[in-house]
């Protein structure tokens, strides 16, 4: 029997079943990828906290000015820990460079509406 039906569908629902795969359970990451990511975020976060602190602090003793100055730059840490944060978990800002920040856009003079207009 070379046109089994039974066949033929066992292999289109291989096939489908490998496209599904592909695109809903995509390949994992490279080992330990992730992992720095966490510490980045983690380093980024405590990084910001103790250079705001450190830095409050010393305009604190050179200025006479108590806590009001620590707090301040303490909060400031803390706020630029986070925003590191957000930028790393979008991957923005992470490339070297303009073509980095200014890579996926597309040339406007091959876009479909760009090809009528000059048609017209």
């Amino acid at each position: 029997m070379p046109n089994d039906p039974l066949n033929d569908l066992e292999k289109r629902l291989e096939a489908a079943q490998k496209e599904y795969e592909k695109d809903y359970n995509p390949k994992p990451e490279k080992d330990g990828e992730s992992i720095n990511v966490g510490a980045r975020a983690g380093i980024e976060l405590v990084g910001g906290m103790l250079g705001g602190g450190l830095i409050g602090f010393l305009l604190d003793k050179a200025f006479d000015t108590s806590p009001i100055l620590f707090l301040l730059f303490l909060i400031l840490g803390v706020f630029t820990g986070f925003y590191n944060i957000y930028k790393i978990t979008n991957n923005l800002g992470t490339n070297v460079g303009l073509k980095g920040l200014h890579g996926d856009k597309k040339d406007a003079t091959q876009s479909p509406d760009f090809k009528n207009q000059k048609e017209d």
